[in-house]
């Protein structure tokens, strides 16, 4: 019997390795896995928003007072309003309650002015009574508030009323206890008691560009009254 050749075929298949003889010959040989030696990069580390700034809310500056305060005034009824004259002395009121006082003659209009001025309005107000001087009236300005919408005549008023230039108003001390002025350049509108009035009474004449004053006192001290327009 002759049994080289299958030795030989089986040893051929041992040296194979598992190659087709005895294996399944559709399977696939199975390659040993790989590994990639290349690293991949680490994420950036996220970085945080900058800060926003703070936000700072500025205080706008208090807006400067548009008229005197605290006022003095008298209020009083427009509609009410009668003249008393005794003495020299015209006086509007307003039932038992004396809206303004003028000094003049008995046979003048001054009355007449005063009536029709303080029915333009509802409030007479003052800068500086009490001030404490000898001649106290010298030191009292007067203006006038609250627009009744009447649209009175006052008789002769072209030539009660002098103009100025409302941005040119100086505020200046006239030396020695004499008080304080208002004026624009050499024309004097005004004197009063002290600076804080003066500067009042500035506040008051920087709204209007004439000066009007009704009644006819023998000197300063008498009583009259002012009014811008």
């Amino acid at each position: 019997m002759r049994r080289t050749p299958r030795l030989i075929l089986i040893a051929a298949c041992v040296l194979a390795a598992g190659t087709a003889c005895g294996g399944k010959g559709g399977d696939p040989v199975t390659a040993p896995p790989t590994f990639s030696s290349v690293m991949s990069p680490s994420a950036a580390p996220a970085t945080s928003a900058a800060p926003s700034p703070a936000r700072t809310s500025a205080r706008p500056s208090p807006a400067a007072p548009s008229w005197p305060s605290p006022a003095d005034c008298v209020s009083y009824n427009p509609n009410n309003l009668t003249v008393h004259y005794e003495a020299g002395i015209h006086e509007v009121r307003d039932g038992s309650k004396v809206v303004a006082r003028l000094h003049g003659g008995p046979g003048e209009q001054i009355g007449e002015q005063g009536l029709a001025l303080a029915q333009r309005y509802k409030r007479h107000c003052f800068i500086g009574r009490g001030n404490g001087r000898e001649d106290e009236n010298a030191y009292v300005f007067d203006y006038w508030r609250d627009s009744s919408g009447k649209r009175t005549t006052i008789p002769g008023e072209d030539e009660a009323c002098s103009s100025y230039d409302r941005g040119n108003l100086q505020v200046n001390d006239m030396g020695s206890g004499h008080g304080w002025r208002v004026k624009d350049d050499d024309h004097v509108l005004h004197v009063f008691d002290d600076e804080s009035d003066a500067r009042d009474g500035r506040l008051v004449l920087a709204k209007y560009g004439k000066i009007c004053s009704l009644g006819s006192p023998p000197d300063d001290d008498q009583d009259y009254v002012t009014y811008g327009k």
